[in-house]
């Protein structure tokens, strides 16, 4: 952990160490090294710093990086004592040593030495076997004894590192970190011979080092950490960004690097006349004359034939292995793939040549100085009937189609045996879309209900292989799980209950088909339901607003292409349905983007096919301007499906669609869903949903039954106790109400409602006690506890306690709209002081985001007062934001027949008593009566 913190020096360097080993050394620490300060290991406070030293010297000489680490760490805890307890150190044997100078425990003012009859362990553990990586690294642990919680544990190692490969070069790369970083002494040190031609390079803000020469050295000191740096523009390129490091190297220039590195990919005799490599570049010589074919031959060859491993053992850092090993083991890393690929192209008379390149961060590999250290990956470039290919051998399902794809960014380096300079990749758009997208939703059963869909994806490239592997590693829940994400955008939430897939190895492609279950969500407004079919890009500029981020270009993203199709079956045979926006949006954007939407409705299929393609070039500052129009033009050319004025509400077409068994599907999804994972309580609480959404509520009570018997949580409670409520079976609702209670003591979202229900069956001194108990404590939720006891007494038909009660809740909250409703509601039911009722309403109105309830109370007072007309414009405006409202829609049907409107009131009133078959009993407890 505390070296994690350090970002420790990652080293290479030139020729065989004195004792390279696989066992530490122990030796004295070596005179060049400045110890640093002794950790204050007494009379250190609570907000002491847990790191007390992190101190990093690296010496380069002779071709060699020898660096020194210390690092104190206080032990406040018994969980740092157990964390600190074995001391772990990597390195590589086949480049240096290492060697330990010291573990001491701090106590006391003593220093005990924790070696004094202990040694090092070594262990080989390929840590990143199982991401295809064998390094070579040793770990040398040690489990120290007696450490107890206040000490602090000091420990000091170096490790030598030279590498053959590099002829003598060297690069060295030590931590560079920032406030508000914590910690007692921290120190950066670098040392090289006076004279020496090492260049050096920082970029946090601050990192200025102290420098001087003495004793034919020269010597670098970073004291840490440095100020606090500025954060970085969002969404900025690599070359952008500050890396936490400091970075010295003898490399001349990028070119000497590409000499360097050159030899390692030459390829002259590397494939035996006669050998099993040999018979298949002549296979593909007999097959194919053309160079393109045969270049789209010899990569499928590496890319299909051989896996990819990482191999870093010996000098496997940059050393490949021969195109003969690689043949042989069937596998090979990035360096061997590529040498690999060289060779055989080369026997095909194909010009190609080896690039380093920095996949994920390529951008910045300009800024940064020259050194292999910048670099993580290597490919092959290729000319080809001039046209420049990039041929990736670790990639997978690269075919002729998709040769010219680029497949990494930013800059590159060749190799060549003059030397070259940096060269920046082209942003090219993907020949053909990496994934294509199809997604069916069949709403014939209604809008805003639970539907049944089915979606297609065809995926190509290496993603393809990921998931031959994914399939081949899990079961069926496990597929449909990890699969649901890849479910074509316009759908809303979705549910996976099935789920397929194939491979095409001659195309390279796979394909997946996904069904199940979803909810297309349609807002309402404007007496019309509308669904949002999305926007054609979703790209958004990052905010350039800070003085330091106005002149940083804006990064994209990656060459991609993608393509998905929605198509929706609606309702009614599509009756009553259009477009809303322009259904054909073809635009080319800023950073090389290009978006195509076309949408159609056809009978009662509407289609929507969306295509988006981009190169990854980044948008410059000079058109910041010009982009951010173009990007709101095409945000405000927004399509969508919308209905005609007074559509029908989706419970309408309940009764004909259940007819019909448009609901069957969804009904038999969820079987399947359930019985996937039949002790999962959230299934059947979302079969319920449904079921009581499609007016099944004895089945909808079924599910939650089964939903509590598995979780018996309060909001199960609640749910089941509203459905009880809602078919009038109070008994059973305030026994719920009750168990969600027990859940969740002094909820008073189930205490309202709760007591109310009392106060209705008779047991009104017992719902009053209740509240009074809890109001007596005078908690956060005093003034909901007054309204619901407010609402409590009004149901007992006490007016003048229910108003009482409303006046001091509102005298906690004198601002609230909700209890100002309340107090109007109360007033209008029980036809008291209706005049303040109107202006407790009004004011409730002004002060709601959310004005609907507040709407219908209001139309309720109206109502009490004859003002027929002023209710209705209410109870309108209160049902375009909540058009299923049972209680609004009972009262517009009974205003509707009183001002002759008696087609109207009737739909309202049948309307109200789908939604709430106890509308006519609880409007009856007022007085009215339809």
């Amino acid at each position: 952990m505390v070296r994690k913190l350090l970002v420790p020096v990652v080293l290479l360097g030139m020729s065989g160490v004195a004792h390279a080993g696989d066992k530490p050394l122990y030796q004295p620490v070596p005179a060049w090294v400045q110890l640093a300060p002794e950790p204050a290991a007494a009379n250190l406070g609570n907000d002491a710093p847990m790191m007390l030293i992190g101190d990093v010297q690296a010496r380069i000489a002779d071709g060699q990086n020898w660096t020194y680490y210390e690092r104190a760490a206080r032990l406040a805890t018994i969980q740092t004592v157990s964390a600190a307890g074995t001391v772990k150190i990597d390195w590589q044997p086949s480049h240096g040593d290492l060697i330990v100078h010291g573990v001491d425990i701090l106590r006391g003012g003593k220093r005990i030495d924790a070696l004094k009859g202990a040694k090092f362990s070594v262990i080989q553990r390929e840590e990143g076997l199982e991401r295809l990586m064998l390094d070579g690294r040793l770990t040398a642990t040690l489990a120290v004894e007696g450490l107890q919680v206040g000490d602090v544990l000091d420990l000091r190692y170096s490790i030598t590192s030279k590498d053959p490969t590099l002829k003598g070069n060297v690069v060295a790369l030590g931590p560079i970190f920032a406030e508000p970083l914590k910690i007692g002494f921290a120190r950066t040190r670098l040392l090289w011979p006076t004279g020496t031609d090492v260049k050096w390079k920082t970029y946090f803000e601050g990192a200025t080092p102290e420098q001087h020469d003495a004793g034919g050295w020269h010597e670098m000191v970073f004291k840490l950490p440095v100020v606090r740096q500025q954060p970085g523009a969002p969404q900025s390129p690599g070359r952008f960004l500050k890396p936490p490091l400091v970075e010295a190297t003898t490399f001349a220039d990028w070119q000497s690097v590409s000499r360097t590195m050159e030899p390692l990919y030459r390829t002259e005799g590397l494939i035996a006349p006669g050998s099993p490599l040999a018979a298949e570049v002549a296979k593909i010589a007999a097959a194919e004359k053309d160079p393109l074919r045969r270049t789209a031959l010899a990569l499928a060859l590496v890319q299909g034939k051989v896996r990819y491993l990482f191999k870093g053992m010996d000098d496997g850092n940059y050393v490949p292995q021969t195109p003969a090993q690689t043949w042989s083991t069937k596998y090979g890393d990035c360096k061997a793939k590529t040498l690999l690929l060289l060779a055989i192209l080369h026997e095909l008379g194909i010009e190609a040549e080896p690039v380093l390149a920095n996949l994920g961060n390529g951008d910045l590999v300009a800024a940064r100085l020259a050194s292999p250290a910048a670099f993580n990956h290597v490919l092959v470039t290729a000319r080809v009937n001039g046209q420049a290919l990039w041929l990736d051998g670790t990639g997978a399902g690269t075919h002729l189609e998709d040769i010219a794809n680029v497949p990494v960014s930013g800059w590159v380096l060749p190799l060549r045996a003059a030397g070259a300079a940096l060269e920046e990749t082209p942003n090219r758009v993907p020949a053909r879309p990496a994934q294509v997208g199809t997604l069916d939703i069949d709403l014939r059963g209604g809008i805003n209900l639970d539907a049944p869909f089915e979606a297609e994806i065809l995926l190509r490239g290496g993603v393809v292989d990921t998931v031959r592997s994914i399939a081949a590693n899990s079961d069926k829940k496990e597929l449909r799980e990890k699969f649901s994400k890849l479910v074509p955008g316009g759908g809303g939430e979705v549910i996976v209950t099935g789920s397929d897939f194939s491979f095409d190895e001659a195309a390279g492609t796979a394909t997946i088909k996904l069904s199940g279950i979803t909810n297309v969500r349609w807002g309402y407004a404007d007496s019309r339901y509308r669904y949002d079919i999305g926007p054609a890009s979703g790209f958004v500029m990052p905010d350039r607003s800070r003085a330091n981020w106005k002149d940083v270009p804006v990064e994209t993203g990656i060459g991609m292409r993608s393509k998905r199709t929605l198509r929706i079956q609606l309702p009614d045979g599509g009756a009553g349905f259009a477009f809303e926006g322009n259904p054909v949006l073809e635009a080319d954007l800023p950073g090389g983007m290009h978006v195509v939407r076309k949408a159609t409705l056809a009978g009662s299929v509407l289609t929507a096919e969306f295509e988006t393609a981009q190169t990854g070039a980044e948008i410059a500052p000079a058109d910041f301007a010009t982009a951010r129009a173009q990007l709101a033009e095409v945000k405000n050319r927004r399509l969508g499906a919308r209905t005609v004025a007074g559509y029908p509400s989706p419970w309408h077409g309940v009764p004909a669609a259940k007819a019909a068994h448009r609901y069957d599907t969804v009904l038999q999804r969820y079987a399947s869903y359930i019985a996937d994972k039949p002790d999962d309580a959230a299934r059947y609480v979302a079969r319920a949903n449904f079921l009581n959404w499609i007016l099944e509520r004895d089945k909808a009570i079924a599910d939650l039954d089964k939903a509590i018997a598995i979780q018996a949580d309060a909001t199960t409670y609640r749910r089941r106790a509203a459905l009880y409520e809602r078919i009038g079976n109070k008994k059973a609702a305030i026994a719920d109400y009750r168990a969600a209670l027990d859940q969740d003591p002094g909820n008073s979202a189930t205490i309202a409602p709760l007591t109310a229900l009392m106060v209705e069956t008779g047991a009104k001194d017992a719902a009053l006690a209740m509240l009074e108990e809890k109001i007596a404590e005078e908690g956060e939720d005093l003034p909901a506890l007054l309204a619901a006891k407010a609402t409590a007494l009004s149901r007992a038909g006490d007016a003048e306690g229910a108003l009482a009660a409303s006046d001091a809740a509102i005298e906690k909250k004198p601002g609230n709209g909700q209890l100002l409703n309340n107090r109007c509601w109360i007033k209008g039911t029980l036809n008291v002081q209706l005049d303040s009722a109107l202006a407790d309403c009004t004011r409730a109105i002004q002060l709601s985001s959310d004005t609907a309830a507040a709407l219908d109370s209001r139309a309720m007072v109206y109502f009490r007062m004859g003002k027929l007309a002023e209710a209705l414009a209410d109870l309108d405006a209160a049902l375009e934001q909540r058009p299923s409202a049972s209680s609004t829609l009972f009262l517009r049907g009974v205003v509707r027949n009183r001002m002759g409107k008696t087609k109207e009131g009737a739909t309202d009133i049948a309307d109200a008593r789908l939604l709430s078959p106890q509308v006519d009993a609880d409007y009856a407890r007022w007085g009215i009566r339809a």
